[in-house]
């Protein structure tokens, strides 16, 4: 009896424990199926809901491959990846995956599914559970957007916002708080707070725009923001506002654009242009495709076309403008042969195109054809510009009217000419060199300069007239004159009274059959002395003897740039003679030359050999101290002060001197130090005279 009550028991439990497993079956939201070999067997109501299978016979009639896309995201046929996990489902008890389902009329959904191995009295099956997680990878999908979203308004500079009227309320996004140069937290999130964000000058132009919104235009002003740090950026707004039933403001969505890089490169683009439009050369540019993109002012007004400032070619929304081309500069081709004659326009296009495009750049001599028509001499420079994968970006063309350059070398070839025939006939040395460059011939001047005997001469090899440092410079003469034709060459000539400079003209001839170089010297010492004088008194003060204003401007120019290059220190002192007009109006013009040569030796006196005293003009000089710091040039300069003041000049007495100094810094040009230091110089005039101020500071105080 008790055995028997026990086996109803165990049968009882066993009852009620698979009933608990059934309901758990049928009332899981997962679908639950199982399935042998390629064939289902059983499912739950949830996985006919869950494929939209109408009826369980329709489902055990299906094969597992029908409820999944044909291959998976990842691009793995479908069918052959589901075999895998079943197979390490079966071996290994179980498996856990990820996988991309399609119901029973076709529509795609992300699931996870876990397959387990089910050992029956009669085999083995396998049961897969599914769960549909589509909500949660919408929710990962939008948190990604979000992300990326945030991403991209960064690398854009683009901000967005949303202006709640009824709240009074404005949200930003991270970008905007970047742009605004905030932190959540550290403003009111409201429109005064915005509002006092805005640069003053721009607050009346944001209210406007803001009110012509309210009106129901598109909200669009750019206008600069002030952080707190004060950096000031410069923003592009564009919005719209969304109104209720009654045409009452509700909310607003904009977006914030930073545009500050773009606003700098637009304005150095235009001062480019500008540039451009001031330069005496011609300038073009062409696109990828060979439209012409701009032609500066100066060819605008070589080829007839009106004139327009670079402000107006170019927007940056738009581009450059080409709305005043004709409608030949549509294309590379199409531009050459609208401004070049025939001729040249093959030579570019046949040498000067194909060379630039393979090496970057071509340099040539054209002409081009002017509003008349008229050739105009130039000198061509096409330049390719080229991306980072090699595609052609931009071709650029400048372009050198070298009509003057053309007429002057005209001109000089004349003189040439004249002066070659003015020198042949003057008296001077001849001579007949053989290809071997040995003397065959000569006049008697040759003898009587030289002066070698016939005898000497014979055969004498032409460097042998020529000082040592000479002989390789008139070897290569020699050489090029029979190699090119002729030749003319300054160079020393052992003469009787010594080493003399010579001009020789050489020339190749065909004589008895052979190639020979015929030749006439002439000598040009006294030539070089007047060019030595004439450059003296070109450069040279005629009353001091100092050099002038002419050769120190060079000189500045040279410091400027040893400075520039080398960080040398050196000092610019500017001195002026005090009350040197009363010295004229009392004693005359003769005895002020005097005062200003006798301070021009006391000066020189004081001076180091390096240092360059110049007369500036009147009574102001200048010098330039090389090596030289401002202390150092300070005491200097207090000495030269001293060496003017302690001695009396004849017939005037005591005269004083003031003096301004300034030392070179980075980015000086000559304008700004000449300007820095007749501002110190007459700082020292104006505290006194007699004094030494050394960028703005007397040393002496």
């Amino acid at each position: 009896m008790t055995h028997g009550n026990g086996l109803e028991t165990s049968q009882a439990d066993a009852a009620r424990q698979y009933r608990k497993y059934q309901l758990a079956f049928e009332q899981s939201r997962d679908a639950i199926m199982f399935f042998e070999g390629e064939s289902f067997q059983d499912c739950n109501p949830a996985t006919l809901t869950m494929f939209r299978v109408p009826d369980m016979a329709t489902f055990v009639s299906m094969h597992p491959g029908d409820l999944s896309p044909s291959h998976q995201p990842d691009g793995r046929p479908s069918r052959e990846a589901a075999a895998g996990f079943i197979d390490e489902a079966l071996n290994q008890g179980q498996v856990f995956f990820e996988w991309r389902h399609r119901t029973w009329d076709g529509v795609d959904f992300p699931t996870e599914i876990l397959l387990s191995r089910i050992v029956m009295k009669d085999g083995v099956m396998v049961q897969g559970r599914v769960r549909d997680i589509s909500d949660r990878k919408e929710t990962e999908t939008l948190r990604t957007d979000k992300q990326e979203l945030a991403e991209a308004q960064r690398l854009a500079h683009l901000g967005s916002w949303v202006s709640d009227f009824r709240a009074n309320e404005i949200r930003w996004s991270d970008e905007v708080y970047r742009i605004f140069g905030l932190n959540r937290g550290e403003w009111g999130a409201t429109l005064e707070s915005f509002i006092a964000a805005v640069h003053p000058d721009d607050r009346t132009k944001v209210q406007a725009a803001l009110e012509a919104s309210f009106n129901g235009e598109p909200y669009e002003v750019d206008h600069r923001v002030v952080r707190p740090d004060g950096e000031e950026r410069t923003v592009l707004e564009r919005g719209y506002v969304e109104f209720d039933a009654n045409g009452k403001p509700l909310r607003m969505f904009g977006t914030v654009h930073d545009i500050t890089e773009q606003r700098q490169l637009e304005d150095s683009l235009r001062r480019f242009a500008a540039v451009l439009d001031s330069t005496p050369d011609i300038v073009a540019m062409h696109d990828s495709d060979g439209a012409m993109l701009y032609l500066n002012a100066t060819g605008a007004r070589l080829v007839g076309l009106p004139e327009r400032s670079s402000r107006d070619r170019w927007q940056p929304e738009t581009g450059w403008d080409r709305s005043d081309l004709p409608p030949e500069t549509e294309s590379l081709e199409g531009t050459l042969r609208w401004i070049h004659p025939p001729w040249a326009a093959e030579k570019i296009l046949n040498e000067g195109l194909p060379t630039a495009w393979q090496e970057g750049s071509w340099q040539g001599e054209t002409v081009m054809l002017d509003r008349e028509g008229k050739e105009v001499p130039v000198s061509q420079v096409i330049i390719v510009n080229r991306d980072d994968v090699g595609d052609i970006r931009q071709t650029s063309f400048f372009l050198h009217d070298i009509s003057r350059r053309r007429d002057l070398e005209d001109s000089l070839r004349r003189e040439k000419e004249l002066s070659a025939s003015i020198l042949n006939s003057l008296p001077g040395i001849f001579y007949l060199f053989d290809e071997q460059g040995r003397l065959v011939q000569w006049n008697d001047q040759m003898e009587a300069v030289t002066g070698r005997s016939p005898k000497e001469l014979d055969g004498l090899d032409a460097c042998a007239l020529v000082p040592e440092e000479e002989k390789t410079r008139v070897a290569r003469a020699i050489a090029r004159t029979f190699s090119e034709g002729s030749v003319v060459i300054e160079s020393k000539l052992n003469t009787v009274e010594g080493d003399t400079s010579y001009l020789f003209n050489g020339l190749r001839v065909k004589l008895n059959g052979e190639n020979s170089l015929l030749g006439i010297g002439l000598d040009i010492a006294k030539q070089k002395q007047l060019e030595a004088l004439l450059e003296q008194e070109a450069t040279t003060d005629t009353l001091t003897g100092l050099y002038n204003r002419q050769r120190f401007d060079a000189e500045m120019e040279r410091a400027v740039a040893r400075h520039a290059r080398y960080g040398t220190e050196t000092a610019l002192v500017m001195i002026d003679l005090d009350h040197f007009k009363r010295v004229n109006d009392t004693y005359g013009h003769d005895v002020g030359d005097q005062v200003l040569v006798e301070l021009t030796k006391r000066l020189a006196r004081e001076m180091r050999e390096s240092d360059f005293l110049a007369r500036w003009g009147g009574e102001e000089f200048v010098a330039l101290l090389p090596e030289t710091s401002p202390s150092n040039a300070a005491r200097e300069a207090e000495r030269l002060r001293r060496c003017i003041e302690v001695e009396p000049f004849p017939e005037v007495g005591t005269l004083t001197i003031s003096l301004g100094i300034t030392n070179f810094q980075r980015g000086d040009t000559s304008n700004t130090l000449l300007k820095r230091v007749d501002a110190v110089l007459y700082e020292a005039k104006q505290t006194g005279r007699n004094r030494v101020v050394v960028n703005g500071e007397d040393p002496g105080a």
